[in-house]
């Protein structure tokens, strides 16, 4: 058996489903379907993308998802007949037309088409699903959907002054970057994302907004964001997991689609009383987005490493050291994204 055989087996399931629900989304102006048999795992994963959507016309699907439990099925699907590493991936077919993510450990399989244009995901169960995966739903198709597309997933947070004036935080976990990003809600600016976006490589980069969801660890939560407490989307499992909020229902005023990137920050943070930009190089932003992203996203890496390269080269990129005084760290990011306006 080969990778295109296997997909066709997985998709056969589907086909072959007396009824389905389908959802049409529409991201960065790309209509995408997802049909599933399985109610409570369309509930659970469309948490995080509820923003994107729209109601349903016969346009074509840029993209079509198939999902579903694996009880929902009319038959079992088979795990896939080779061995994979311990980030899911597995050097023993040829995946150029069709990928392949398999996690043995978290029961969840992704499979792609490019030619198809289709993508597969498949759980055990949506009650035994990783507590983060609802946070980023299909964040993993999304990506090897890109690799033929002018787009890329970023590990990134995006603010924005207003639509023309946006700015990409990127960095590794730890960072400062999605702390950052639920302080400057707090002073009105709007709001695309504190981990994942999605970025439309044009003349001008534009953001757009991939994910509803925020995620605030807990200690962080009661130190910084106490009075969000009530808006907890998860409170009975935050201290273990991750406070999570929907951030259009927490700040609606401060929500935003789409907006132009003007410069890319590198936060991290200082021992110091105030917040400072520093300009840095191009290979610097480059090595502040992709590794932290492309060890979270499978397959086609080089690809999408050019294109953080023509990100890195197309938008001016900062260190941005975070100070402790809270007032100036607001009017230092005011002063400077004026600058940029």
């Amino acid at each position: 058996m080969d990778a295109a055989q296997y997909f066709q087996q997985a998709l056969s399931l589907f086909s072959d489903l007396p009824t389905y629900h389908t959802d049409q989304l529409l991201l960065a102006g790309r209509r995408v379907h997802l049909n599933t048999p399985s109610p409570v795992l369309q509930k659970t994963l469309l948490f995080s993308l509820a923003h994107l959507l729209v109601p349903a016309t016969h346009t074509a699907a840029a993209l079509t998802i198939w999902y579903a439990e694996e009880k929902d099925l009319p038959a079992k699907l088979k795990a896939p007949p080779w061995t994979f590493n311990n980030q899911g991936y597995t050097t023993a077919i040829d995946q150029e037309d069709y990928q392949i993510f398999f996690l043995p450990w978290q029961k969840q399989l992704f499979l792609y088409s490019r030619a198809l244009k289709t993508g597969i995901y498949w759980t055990r169960s949506a009650e035994n699903l990783p507590w983060w995966e609802a946070t980023f739903s299909f964040r993993t198709l999304f990506h090897l959907w890109t690799r033929d597309l002018p787009a890329q997933l970023v590990h990134a947070g995006a603010i924005a002054k207003d639509e023309h004036t946006a700015v990409l935080i990127t960095g590794p976990s730890g960072s400062g970057k999605s702390t950052s990003c639920l302080n400057l809600v707090r002073a009105g600016y709007q709001y695309l994302g504190d981990d994942y976006v999605w970025v439309e490589l044009e003349a001008t980069p534009v953001v757009h907004a991939l994910y509803q969801t925020a995620k605030v660890e807990a200690d962080n939560l009661l130190a910084r964001f106490s009075d969000w407490t009530t808006a907890i989307h998860n409170p009975q499992d935050y201290k273990s997991q991750k406070a999570i909020f929907n951030m259009r229902e927490l700040a609606p005023a401060s929500w935003l689609n789409k907006a132009s990137l003007k410069a890319i920050l590198l936060p991290r943070v200082a021992q110091q009383e105030n917040s400072v930009f520093q300009p840095a190089s191009s290979a610097g932003s480059l090595m502040g987005m992709a590794p932290t992203t492309l060890h979270h996203l499978p397959h086609h890496r080089q690809i999408a490493f050019q294109k953080f390269s023509r990100l890195s080269h197309a938008l001016p990129a900062y260190q941005w050291q975070l100070g402790t005084a809270t007032q100036q760290f607001y009017t230092s990011f005011q002063q400077f994204t004026d600058e940029l306006s």
